[in-house]
């Protein structure tokens, strides 16, 4: 197996990412009151999850960080949001640069190495089960004194 290198642990951490109240009640009639006045991101060892709060209710949405996409921030003017694929997040009244590019970096480097290191640790496992598999096939075709195809004697098997 290739060695590498420990994945750094991060600690879990809940952002507000709510609209403003005041953004939220000129929005509100325009919207029916779809618009969540409360986002809340909270970000744990090999997830994260956005939380909604609305007028219609609560909505909880749950991803690992290799299953994000792109995570990118978007500006329209003055105002600035974050999009992946929980959609867009726009905290305040869209002008919070600081606390977008905050869970912008948050997101990509928690995908880049939570995401990375799982694809590489399901990487290793199959080819673990793989080389099982291998062995156990030899086995039986010794057995059973099935000599191994030409092939397979020139890959050095």
């Amino acid at each position: 197996m290739v060695p590498h290198s420990k994945a750094p642990e991060f600690k879990d951490r809940e952002i507000d990412a709510s609209i403003d109240i005041c953004c939220w009640v000129v929005l509100c009639p325009l919207t029916v009151g779809a618009i969540p006045y409360k986002t809340t991101i909270k970000l744990d060892a090999e997830e994260v999850t956005k939380i909604d709060v609305s007028l219609c209710g609560k909505s909880e949405s749950k991803r690992p960080y290799g299953e994000l996409g792109s995570v990118q921030q978007s500006t329209c003017c003055c105002c600035v949001s974050m999009t992946s694929s929980f959609g867009e997040i726009s905290p305040g009244c869209g002008c919070q640069h600081s606390k977008v590019e905050e869970l912008v970096e948050e997101l990509k480097t928690r995908q880049r190495t939570r995401g990375d290191t799982a694809q590489i640790q399901r990487t290793e496992q199959t080819l673990e089960r793989l080389d099982h598999m291998e062995t156990k096939l030899d086995l039986i075709m010794e057995h059973l004194n099935i000599r191994q195809p030409v092939e397979a004697q020139t890959m050095g098997r």
